[in-house]
């Protein structure tokens, strides 16, 4: 940004000019240290100069760019304050007439809404507005600075939309981005800025008014947005993070898999753009994992879900360690090691899975979000299995306690009461395993009755209904072996579920942009997410009422037994893979129902 034209001392010039070329050649070869070297050396030049001596102002304008340079690097908040400081300074010194004023009040205001992005602070955003709205009519419809103030303007207002919500506000937004982009000329290096802020207000209104004009409009906008940017543009990879948000955001709505194939493109060159120490990596690196493990849920693609948890981990380490995402980030990572650990049974992955879960629930019970009964849950049913496959006396005790204090701890109308209990079902009927816990088989049975009896809005026992080739096959088995085990009057096994999962399972926290980041893709609908919920808890009582049978020969518990797989037949699809294996155990118990007869 060109400083006014002043009379400067030649060691001063020089000394300047020296600093300039320090702040390209540290954009150019990525090296921060050179930014210090140059903010050391302005902020010399500066101090040795008078307030009142107007020489000083070419300084500081180059200090101001080296601190907004360096903030980028660094996110120091002290770097972003003094550049606010300075443009305050400019803005005051500079003369009313002079062309460089346009720019000060330009630059000033777009700082302060990005420190308003960072800290939110209102009254950041307030002043940033009033610049704004006080600048605009001092430019005619032919300035040059016209439209790059009109697109700093709908960026402000898109900031106070987010906040409120407000549709209106984001109507003027997307109008004021909108003739922005038009006053542009071709080739003015704005547009994609400017362009980024259109596509973004549309996504947002999307949000608010869920019409699917508007994301595919914000789609087109925010591919442009990153087409455009040379390659050197450092907010090239932020342009690409916010194109992939939008486009997991019409796959969730459309349900099209280029939309998310593009998504995981579009993310992967983000994360892959953005410098590894920069907040925005986190952030990117997060929605990557998200995209990709929705990919590995629809396709069962075993290097999505390998993706998935590195980038995952990535973010959780780069990221601020008092992120407020930081538990569902960890409670995610923790099933996606789980999920890999069933597909492989790799136990490192199962430790991992156990560890990331412990570090959740003391994240939750910090923060509050997500509750730190879901996360005790979840964890829960990671240990049961743990149990099971490995024998642990102390793993099922642990689950015990922290299912038994995650239902205690849920209130009465609480919508996952219902799921909760199932689990806790789950985890008695697993403890029945050991010698001497028969009683807990009986409780076990009971609780998911109980839990029958009340509206499941998730599948509170995982993987009871398989939905990729990663875990039908597991399923199947499982099945199998409780068909065999019917037939030789042996014990029944048990099997551990996944376990309770968040409701809209999704990562939590901003994108690159401060957006928000995408939706869960594929949502069940309420009613089916309700009816899953049900053939879950259907399979595991059918599953606990034949065990008990195998281990007690009453034939109640297996007239109950074959009750409960009728009902699981009869209410899954034919196509469902919870159908054919429900039917397959149902024959079982109905010739083991013959020969008792």
């Amino acid at each position: 940004m060109a400083a006014p034209a002043q009379k400067t001392e030649p060691d001063t010039t020089a000394r300047v000019r020296h600093a300039d070329r320090l702040i390209e050649q540290a954009m150019e070869e990525h090296d921060p240290h050179l930014l210090d070297e140059a903010v050391v050396l302005l902020r010399g030049v500066a101090a040795e100069l008078p307030a009142d001596d107007p020489t000083r102002l070419a300084p500081l304008w180059s200090l101001k760019s080296a601190l907004q340079v360096r903030f980028g690097v660094y996110a120091h908040p002290a770097d972003l304050d003094d550049a606010v400081a300075l443009l305050r300074e400019l803005l005051a010194g500079t003369p009313a007439q002079h062309p460089a004023v346009v720019d000060a009040r330009a630059d000033l205001a777009d700082t302060l809404v990005g420190r308003y992005r960072e800290t939110g602070q209102e009254s950041d955003l307030g002043e940033a507005l009033t610049l704004y709205e006080e600048g605009l009519p001092t430019l005619p419809a032919n300035h040059p600075a016209r439209s790059g103030f009109l697109a700093g303007y709908a960026d402000a207002l898109l900031a106070r939309a987010e906040e409120a919500q407000d549709a209106d506000l984001l109507d003027d937004a997307i109008r004021t981005a909108g003739t922005a982009v038009d006053a542009m000329r071709k080739g003015d290096h704005r547009t994609s800025g400017a362009l980024c802020t259109l596509g973004l207000a549309l996504r947002l209104r999307y949000r608010v008014r869920n019409r699917p004009a508007d994301i595919d409009a914000a789609v087109t906008t925010l591919r442009q947005s990153a087409e455009l940017a040379v390659d050197g543009d450092p907010n090239r990879p932020g342009y690409y993070a916010n194109l992939g948000l939008a486009l997991a955001d019409r796959h969730a709505n459309s349900g099209k898999d280029e939309d998310l194939d593009q998504a995981i493109d579009a993310l992967r060159r983000a994360a892959e753009g953005l410098p590894p120490e920069s907040p925005e990596q986190h952030e990117a690196s997060w929605c990557l994992a998200a995209v990709l493990k929705e990919r590995w849920d629809r396709d069962g693609e075993s290097a999505d879900l390998d993706d998935a948890i590195t980038h995952a981990r990535t973010s959780i380490m780069s990221g601020p360690s008092g992120h407020p995402g930081l538990a569902v980030r960890r409670w995610q990572l923790g099933d996606a090691l789980f999920e890999r650990f069933e597909l492989h049974e790799r136990r490192d992955d199962l430790e991992e899975a156990v560890a990331t879960l412990r570090q959740a629930l003391v994240s939750a019970q910090r923060s509050g979000t997500p509750e730190p009964a879901a996360v005790s849950m979840r964890l829960a049913t990671v240990l049961a299995e743990r149990f099971e496959r490995y024998g642990a006396e102390a793993d099922i005790g642990e689950a015990l306690e922290l299912g038994q204090a995650a239902v205690a701890a849920t209130e009465d109308d609480h919508p996952d009461l219902p799921g909760r209990v199932a689990s806790l079902g789950y985890l008695l009927q697993t403890s029945s395993h050991r010698p001497g816990r028969d009683a807990d088989l009986d409780e076990a049975v009971g609780l998911l009755r109980e839990a029958l009896r009340a509206p499941l809005r998730t599948p509170p026992v995982g993987d009871a209904t398989p939905s990729t080739a990663g875990t039908q096959g597991n399923a199947d088995a499982r099945l199998q072996a409780v068909a065999a085990a019917v037939r030789s009057g042996e014990t029944l096994p048990g099997d551990a579920p996944s376990g309770e999962m968040p409701s809209g399972a999704a990562p939590s926290g901003a994108g690159p942009s401060g957006e928000q980041a995408p939706a869960p893709v594929d949502a069940p609908e309420p009613g089916q997410t309700e009816q899953d919920g049900r053939n879950a808890v259907t399979f595991r009582l059918g599953l606990a009422l034949s065990e008990r049978f195998g281990r007690r020969g009453a034939l109640t518990d297996l007239d109950a037994a074959i009750a409960a797989y009728r009902t699981l037949r009869e209410a899954t699809a034919p196509d469902h893979p919870l159908h054919d294996l429900a039917g397959e155990t149902l024959a079982a118990l109905e010739r083991a129902r013959a020969e008792e007869s």
